[in-house]
């Protein structure tokens, strides 16, 4: 067991340690105040304090732990050892492992003023990762991994080593190109094709609702036959919002939807994709996880944000109350990486609230668009860059998760090329 000191014991140190020690290392751990109590321990123990003359590891504290509500917090750059890392201070540490730990954790740096892209989305260049060069590292995991290896494994101290794992998560905004779109939708295609000049398209547009030409939005028994060869865990997300305009799925009404649905549930966890306006409108949030729940015919407890429209606390604090447990939005559109500097899932913390909730948040390294779209890469530099990611991950035997859509098998549009890329991916990942 590891006894930490601190003569302020609140919740947002609890919750840090609890993350750290349990989450990460798997060691037991316990806080205390009591200095004689601190002082008589033999075992391995931490001095989070500025009391000097404590024996033990010394971490001093930057003093965000002992904040309440929200603060500027000051926020510059420094090393430890070859770790980048942030919040210097003197101690045994060059910083406050458990203070930089908190803000990264926690997404700090979103409560307080920045700069949003045109959908309202924290950007990822914003961040104090990315600032610093550590957006592509489980940041937060390699501290402790360096903590275990330089420190813990001075003392007889039994610890749970853990696995890598991997989960491929698949996005389904508009689960048909061609099919099942209603009559207006189906012209209104038509006829943009028509005068865009896309004789091509139309034609394969009138071939897959007229015909038996298979859909090229429809690989879904080509994703299940990848998963099934790599022993694959996947999750669905399902957009069922109102039709809007950045909510273009298929209707939720449609009956082959819902066949779809129900027949990747015998072998998948299916989760909801909130539309894009139910960000803001808690009652289309609750509508759309009540169709979803009517279809798979049980409680909707996974989540992730359509456009991974991300709000704090407000998102989170929705999907609690529409009793979510947990939420699969932690990553960004414009860069690959650990928007939370971990790839170990961890719990909400509320800090307006200064509470820890049950909403278990399952970070994602990489999305099939940010390499095309944003990022701009090829085929092959997205597969590399998946490779470095998958790396980083097995270093501390984190949790690796990726995101991708079904259209991006479709060879259409945008995705020519990209079909390959998601078995490298299964390949490159594989546990």
């Amino acid at each position: 067991m590891v006894l930490i000191f601190s003569a302020y014991p609140g919740n947002r140190l609890r919750y840090t340690l609890r993350f750290l020690f349990e989450g990460i290392v798997g060691v037991k751990w316990e806080l205390t105040k009591d200095k004689e109590v601190f002082e008589a321990y033999k075992g391995p123990k931490i001095n989070y304090s500025a009391i000097q003359e404590l024996s033990g590891l010394r971490i001093h504290p930057s003093g965000i732990l002992r904040q309440k509500g929200i603060k500027e917090v000051g926020v510059t750059a420094t090393t430890w050892g070859e770790l980048p890392a942030i919040l210097p201070t003197k101690g045994d540490l060059s910083f406050d492992l458990f203070g930089a730990s908190f803000y990264l954790l926690s997404r700090y740096e979103e409560y307080q003023p920045h700069r949003s892209d045109h959908y309202g989305r924290f950007l990822a260049e914003e961040s104090v990762a990315f600032q610093h060069g550590f957006l592509g590292r489980p940041m937060i995991d390699e501290w402790m991994m360096k903590l275990k290896k330089e420190w813990l494994s001075q003392f007889e101290i039994e610890t749970r080593e853990r696995k890598y794992t991997f989960t491929a998560t698949i996005d389904v905004d508009s689960a048909y190109a061609y099919r099942h779109k209603g009559l207006m939708r189906t012209l209104g295609g038509m006829a943009k094709d028509v005068v865009g000049g896309e004789f091509r398209n139309l034609k394969e547009r009138l071939l897959c609702i007229f015909t038996s030409k298979h859909d090229p939005f429809d690989t879904y028994d080509e994703l299940h036959a990848h998963h099934q060869k790599f022993g694959t865990k996947a999750i669905f997300f399902f957009l069922l919002a109102d039709y809007g305009l950045n909510d273009k799925g298929v209707s939720y009404k449609s009956k082959p939807l819902q066949q779809l649905i129900r027949r990747l549930g015998d072998y998948y966890r299916i989760g909801i994709h909130p539309g894009f306006q139910s960000n803001s409108d808690p009652i289309r949030l609750k509508e759309e996880t009540e169709r979803l729940a009517g279809i798979i015919r049980k409680e909707v407890l996974l989540s992730r944000q359509h456009f991974l429209i991300l709000n704090f606390p407000e998102t989170y604090r929705r999907l609690i109350d529409q009793g979510v447990r947990e939420d699969h939005t932690m990553g960004y559109a414009s860069q690959t990486g650990f928007r939370a500097s971990t790839c170990t899932p961890f719990n909400f913390f509320d800090i307006e609230r200064d509470l820890e909730t049950k909403l278990l948040i399952h970070p994602f390294a990489v999305m099939d668009a940010t390499l095309s779209r944003y990022l701009a890469l090829t085929p092959e530099k997205g597969q590399d860059r998946i490779g470095l990611l998958a790396d980083q991950v097995r270093n501390v035997n984190g949790q690796m998760v990726i995101l991708w859509h079904n259209e991006s098998l479709s060879e259409k549009w945008e995705w020519k090329g990209w079909r390959k890329v998601y078995l490298r991916a299964l390949e490159q990942c594989a546990e």
